[in-house]
């Protein structure tokens, strides 16, 4: 029996791979390696005698009180002041962001072709029947039927 793997399926077994290392894998031991090192150059190299008192479990905790704290005070700056401009960056490059704005647009204006408006509401129903969630599918006349289930690549 031969198994056929499409590109698109390796693609993203890829992104999750990458995500699962660079997002949560890689922070956590970079993070722990960091109090280590920290640990054992801040303390325990310490000429007038600190690191005979400042056990391992004490230097996590007071580090743990100081860097938390910070972090989140650089995190929530980053948020209020740096998202929208990642934000604008990413957008400039997004073609699916700009097709469907543009449609959205003449949609308003009532420029579209009823053959353009299907092609559309059929893609957006994909998305939405590959990702379940298919209760935010529009019902009505204008609405074309529901796509018929096919099996998307990453679920083979």
């Amino acid at each position: 029996m031969k198994l056929k793997i499409s590109r698109g399926f390796l693609r993203r077994r890829w992104l999750d791979f990458r995500n699962g290392h660079s997002i949560y894998l890689a922070f956590f031991l970079t993070f722990i390696n960091f109090i280590l090192i920290a640990y054992n150059f801040l303390i325990k190299q310490l000429p007038f005698g600190i690191g005979d008192y400042m056990t391992l479990p004490m230097f996590i905790l007071l580090f743990a009180l100081i860097y938390v704290p910070t972090a989140i005070t650089l995190g929530v700056w980053h948020r209020k002041h740096q998202y929208s401009v990642e934000n604008e960056a990413l957008l400039r490059q997004n073609w699916m962001w700009a097709w469907i704005s543009q449609y959205q647009i003449r949609l308003i204006k009532g420029k579209t072709s009823p053959k353009e408006d299907e092609y559309i509401i059929n893609y957006l129903n994909e998305i939405l029947v590959r990702t379940n969630k298919k209760d935010l599918i529009g019902q009505g006349d204008d609405i074309p039927e529901l796509p018929k289930e096919k099996k998307h690549e990453d679920d083979k």
